[in-house]
Order: C-alpha cells, then sequence, then structure tokens
C-alpha cells in the first residue's frame, strides 16, 4: 500500500520551539533535531502503523537521540501528522493538543 503523508502547520512550529531551545545549548543540536524529525517522517510514512499506539486512534514514534515524539493519525492511506511533543508532557496535555489538531 501506499501512504500519504500529510503534516498539520503547527507542527512545524513544534520543532521550532525545539529548536530554538536547543540552540541555546549547542550550535548543532537543532539542525541534529530536525534531522531525527525527517528519520521519523520518513518511517511514519513508509510504515505507519509500526508505531506505538499513544491512545486509541493515536500513534507515536519516539526520536532517537532527543526526548520528542512524533504523533500521529492513520486515516485510510493518509497518515496526518499532527504534533512534535516532549515525551515528558502529561499524557493529558498530549491528547488534548492531538485533539484539537485532528
Amino acid at each position: 500500500m501506499t501512504w500519504v503523508l500529510s503534516v498539520h502547520p503547527e507542527v512545524w512550529d513544534d520543532a521550532d520551539d525545539a529548536m530554538d531551545y536547543y540552540a541555546g545549548v549547542e550550535d548543532d543540536l537543532p539542525q541534529r533535531f530536525i534531522a531525527e524529525v525527517d528519520v521519523a517522517l520518513d518511517f511514519a510514512e513508509r510504515f505507519p502503523l509500526a508505531g506505538r499506539r499513544l491512545c486509541a486512534k493515536y500513534r507515536r514514534i519516539a526520536l532517537r537521540h532527543f526526548p520528542y515524539l512524533l504523533c500521529y493519525r492513520v486515516v485510510d492511506d493518509v497518515v496526518r501528522v499532527l504534533a512534535i511533543v516532549h515525551a515528558r508532557r502529561n499524557p493529558k496535555w498530549i491528547r488534548a493538543r492531538l485533539f484539537s489538531r485532528d
């Protein structure tokens, strides 16, 4: 099956917020962070059902070297990426963010 990746516009705001933080820590961290986001996006597009369940209809992929989750929903043949969130966020807050963007 061919999957179509759809990224909610606010996902890039999520990524920018994390990159702003990492820019203050070390110069090359923002580039490394966005590279990992790209890897997660590619994985979600190729293997969307491999992401771990986050709650009933949402899935997540953990970034490898950063404490962030790429959160998405599979609807028919579309992988709808809805958020990039810090892994330590309150699960209720994460669900509310996903619901508001879905």
